[in-house]
């Protein structure tokens, strides 16, 4: 559901993106799924596994606060953050429950979130937009806007890249870079620009379309590295906490910091295990390069937050495994 979590993802990177690069934010979206593809697979020695897994398991937890943040910010926009905690405890309670999307609804689901991208493209196109004032950022904000994309295009999917460079694109040519860039709801905001303030209700159903399923997924990914019971109630209150006390755009911001670091540390590894190998190479250096462009604040919180992962996935490996009985 790669594609589900990239629609989820866009309810704010949309507009945190362009705020970072302006127009220079396609050419940022091209950079993280380069990334992406350049990422090698993970050739993992037994006393560096710990290490990476924890590194996955708190890429795919930051992302449940991040889903539930836009939940709150576009449905519940008076009270966002209560909003958020409470969409984390119903997605933590449907992955107690053990619920799963079938495969046939995962693809409803993707198919109506295609549509509405389709959808929200045209509607861009067809209407002429308002000029507005503010030049465009340097070409080194495509930096910036490739960071707080990663999180999103970190799989290698070449059709959420497309779908995620149209809406861009469009946003960007309807909005503008500056107008775009300060919009807390860019996806409210297109619609009021095209007139379609009627189509509010439909907005409201495809955020919670996209949202839920998104962090139910990125939580029972992050809660697969840990023991059932505890992985869930760890994973959760973690999450909630994140959702209380972080803004949507600062939820994007360490999704990235931690995104790029699990990348990096991904390609270190490989370039030990390998030595000389191009691809490690250059997706270490790309790395290196977008992280240089989240703030410092940030990467200090992903260190601490990689340092809890990487540890409670070591106790978790350490610990005795109950008898199976009989």
């Amino acid at each position: 559901m790669a594609g589900v979590q990239v629609g989820a993802g866009l309810l704010i990177a949309l507009a945190a993106g362009a705020a970072a690069g302006g127009w220079w934010l396609l050419a940022g979206a091209v950079l993280a799924g380069a990334l992406a593809w350049l990422r090698p697979k993970p050739e993992v020695p037994p006393r560096a596994e710990p290490l990476v897994a924890g590194a996955r398991m708190a890429v795919r937890l930051a992302g449940v606060p991040l889903f539930a943040s836009a939940f709150g910010a576009y449905l519940v926009p008076e009270q966002p953050r209560i909003a958020a905690v409470a969409a984390v405890l119903v997605v933590v309670i449907a992955d107690a429950l053990g619920l799963e999307l079938p495969r046939y609804a995962r693809g409803w689901l993707l198919g109506i979130l295609l549509a509405g991208a389709a959808g929200i493209v045209a509607l861009c196109l067809a209407i002429s937009p308002e000029r507005g004032v503010g030049g465009n950022p340097a070409f080194t904000g495509m930096f910036a806007a490739g960071a707080v994309l990663f999180p999103l295009l970190r799989k290698r999917n070449p059709g959420a890249l497309a779908v995620a460079l149209a809406v861009c694109a469009a946003a960007l040519y309807q909005l503008g870079p500056v107008r775009l860039g300060l919009s807390k709801v860019p996806f409210r905001d297109l619609l009021a620009a095209v007139d379609g303030q009627a189509l509010y209700p439909l907005l409201a159903g495809i955020v919670v379309i996209a949202v839920f399923p998104a962090a139910l997924q990125a939580l029972s990914e992050a809660r697969a590295e840990l023991p059932r019971r505890q992985g869930a109630v760890a994973c959760g209150l973690a999450a909630a906490v994140g959702a209380a006390l972080l803004e949507p755009e600062q939820a994007l911001l360490l999704a990235a910091a931690l995104a790029l670091a699990e990348a990096l540390i991904v390609s270190l590894l490989t370039l030990s295990a390998k030595g000389r190998d191009v691809r490690a190479v250059l997706a270490a250096a790309l790395a290196i390069t977008l992280l240089a462009w989240v703030p410092p604040v940030y990467l200090l919180l992903a260190v601490v937050v990689l340092a809890v992962a990487v540890t409670a996935r070591t106790r978790a490996r350490s610990a005795p495994r109950p008898p199976r009985a009989g």
